[in-house]
């Protein structure tokens, strides 16, 4: 029987082709964001970032750049398109340069939508 491979992020299982996610990834896909959050920084992301998107500091640097930028997502702008952001994304990845993780000009406010795009 033909198969494909499964849905969830990185994985390589195969599945059924009328089935979406292997059983492990079936698990998380079924959780409510705030379980996948959380299973995310537990499971996938470096405890040095989970500590840093945690912090304090990053809560007002990203408060800044929210209030700098409107609330719009600036990628959607230019495109002409008004839209909330809801996401503070680094345009050089914290991972790539540690030292730019607090400096808003590195900071630019996007929409869940923007910022999958802006990672793919």
């Amino acid at each position: 029987m033909p198969k494909k491979i499964c849905r969830g992020k990185n994985c390589k299982n195969l599945v059924p082709m009328n089935g979406k996610y292997c059983p492990q990834c079936a698990k998380v896909a079924a959780m409510d964001k705030q379980e996948k959050n959380k299973h995310y920084d537990q499971n996938v992301r470096e405890p040095k970032l989970v500590n840093f998107y945690h912090s304090k500091e990053w809560q007002k640097v990203r408060q800044a750049a929210l209030l700098r930028d409107y609330h719009l997502c600036q990628e959607c702008l230019k495109h002409n398109v008004i839209k909330s952001a809801e996401i503070v994304h680094h345009i050089i990845e914290i991972k790539d340069d540690w030292s730019k993780r607090l400096q808003i000009d590195n900071c630019q406010s996007v929409c869940k939508s923007c910022h999958n795009k802006l990672h793919i």
